[in-house]
């Protein structure tokens, strides 16, 4: 798959690793950037062979510092796909699992980037925030949506309502990020997570994450009903239920199918 203008795209065997690639501007997006990143899911999606994304940013100052001001100032046009920031921010049963590595700032719009991803690895000079108030904006593309999901609403208020920078200490501390390393380390750590989740059964990957978000605003007797899941019936019933016992018994690695 060939690199666009706006990003670089690597296959790692079953991974692929998406690095949002403008780094003059702090990997700032612009909407010609939003729409190559929303066509570069889109076909991720489509490719039977991937287990998991990584997501990161060129350079190691900034993961992404946000939608491009100084493009609207320029342009005076600010426009995002129906995929939402980066092409992502707005999907929400997206097929594959989606790691955020975060190599430095991911302020505004790359924030909620991180935020709309299953997990974040972090660099120890990331930093995290939502600066849009200070602006005269707010964090509506996902950040006022999923950071009190992420760390509790008391937590993220103090964080929305400030506009300050979470550090990755802190960041790991509240729960935000599964792991801090040296920045050297990070795609080292991000490629040993995504190797985790791609030794793992697809179709079951995607029914344990649909389910994890459905059920989280559900009351707890719906949230056990799976009847209200009908991908779970699916995975009981799937070949790759059958070779995982199969490979158990013989005590050999699985042969997914995702089917």
């Amino acid at each position: 798959m060939p690199d666009g203008t706006f990003s670089r795209i690597a296959i790692e065997a079953d991974i692929a690793i998406v690095t949002i690639h403008r780094p003059d501007r702090m990997n700032a997006l612009h909407p010609a950037a939003h729409r190559e990143l929303s066509d570069l899911f889109d076909r991720l999606a489509t490719m039977a062979s991937l287990r998991a994304i990584i997501v990161t940013g060129a350079g190691d100052r900034a993961f992404c510092a946000g939608y491009d001001l100084k493009d609207n100032l320029e342009t005076g046009v600010m426009e995002l796909p129906a995929t939402g920031f980066a092409g992502f921010n707005a999907r929400y049963d997206y097929p594959l699992p989606v790691i955020a590595a975060v190599n430095g700032m991911a302020f505004g719009g790359g924030f909620e980037l991180a935020l709309a991803c299953d997990f974040i690895i972090a660099a120890d000079s990331a930093g995290f925030s939502l600066p849009e108030p200070k602006v005269g904006w707010a964090a509506l593309g996902g950040g006022v949506q999923r950071l009190p999901r992420a760390v509790g609403m008391k937590r993220a208020m103090d964080i929305i309502l400030t506009g300050r920078t979470v550090d990755a200490a802190e960041a790991h501390a509240i729960g935000l990020v599964s792991e801090v390393v040296p920045a050297a380390d990070l795609m080292l750590a991000a490629r040993r997570w995504a190797g985790q989740i791609a030794a793992c059964a697809p179709l079951a990957l995607r029914c344990a994450r649909q389910v994890a978000h459905a059920a989280f605003d559900m009351p707890i007797g719906q949230a056990l009903d799976m009847r209200n899941f009908p991908l779970s019936d699916l995975v009981m019933a799937s070949e790759d239920a059958v070779e995982g016992k199969r490979a158990f018994v013989e005590r050999r690695a699985p042969n997914w199918k995702g089917r």
